[in-house]
This record gives structure tokens, sequence and C-alpha cells, in this order.
């Protein structure tokens, strides 16, 4: 568990870096997930949620970084996420047991459902607890939240009931 830990931080560390001039809701990901399964590459999808989001919500000036996480159930690894501050980023550090993936191992569009549920439901709760720590979310975080579900529902990683 030390070493996710430290991973998660190594990579806040590179982003911090990488990144360093003002940012408008960029959204990177990384994942730590067994080579079987496609979360890095689905994952990698939510990239595409960032030139939406500065577009429509250019006063949210906080870059999101999402690790997405498939990991064995006996590791016990808990979801959290953290605002810094100094870095205007929000990271959430997803954690998905690696036996829910196993029955989807070949089926790429049940692997997406699995991420778009543990990310979406997440987000929704991550955005409603630091709604007044990060600049400029408050007005605007019941339609930026509205706005991930639909674009998750048109890139099928929700069901339109969900």
């Amino acid at each position: 568990m030390a070493l996710c830990v430290r991973c998660w931080k190594d990579d806040v560390r590179i982003m911090r870096f990488l990144h360093s001039e003002k940012t408008q809701m960029r959204i990177d990901t990384t994942s730590d997930s067994p080579s079987w399964t496609k979360v890095f590459d689905i994952g990698h999808e939510l990239r595409q949620l960032g030139p939406l989001m500065e577009e429509k919500y250019p006063d949210l000036d906080w870059e999101l970084f999402v690790c997405l996480r498939c990991v064995p159930k006996d590791l016990q690894r808990k979801t959290f996420c953290r605002y810094y501050a100094s870095d205007n980023m929000f990271g959430l550090d997803i954690a998905m047991d690696e036996e829910d993936f196993v029955p989807v191992k070949k089926n790429t569009p049940g692997q997406r459902k699995l991420i778009g549920a543990a990310f979406f439901t997440f987000f929704a709760a991550s955005i409603q607890k630091y709604e007044k720590k990060l600049p400029g979310l408050q007005p605007v975080s019941a339609q930026l939240t509205a706005d991930v579900r639909q674009w998750c529902v048109e890139n099928q990683w929700l069901d339109s009931a969900a």
C-alpha cells in the first residue's frame, strides 16, 4: 500500500512540474491496473472532457487529476480525493476491485461501465464535498456535475438511467 501512495505522490509531483503555468479545468489521468484490463485506455478518454470544460467553465482555474486503480480486493485500497491549493490541482484516486473486472475481461464496454460508475459516483460526491474549497466551483457545481454525467452517458461510461 505504501508503494501506491508513493506512486500517487510521484504522479502529482510530475504533473505539478509539467503544468506549473495557470490552468483552466485541465484533466489528466493515470492508472494502476493489470495489463489485461483496459483501465488505462478507457481512463485516457477522460482527457476529452478538458477542452469541453475549459470552454464552458473558464473560471474554474484548477486541474482535475484522476488516478484509476484496479487492484486486488485484499489490498483494501481506499478511494480518496485531495485538493492541492498551491498547485490548483484536485486529485481523485479511485480504487476499484480487480475481481469485478474478471467477468468482463474481454469486454471493453463492460469495463467502461464499471469505470464510469466508479468515476462518476466519486466525482459527484467529491465536487459536492469540495464545493467551497475549489476556486470558482460553488456557483457552477450542480451544472458541472450534470455536464460530466451527460458526457459519461454520451461516451457509454454510464447508462442514461443511471
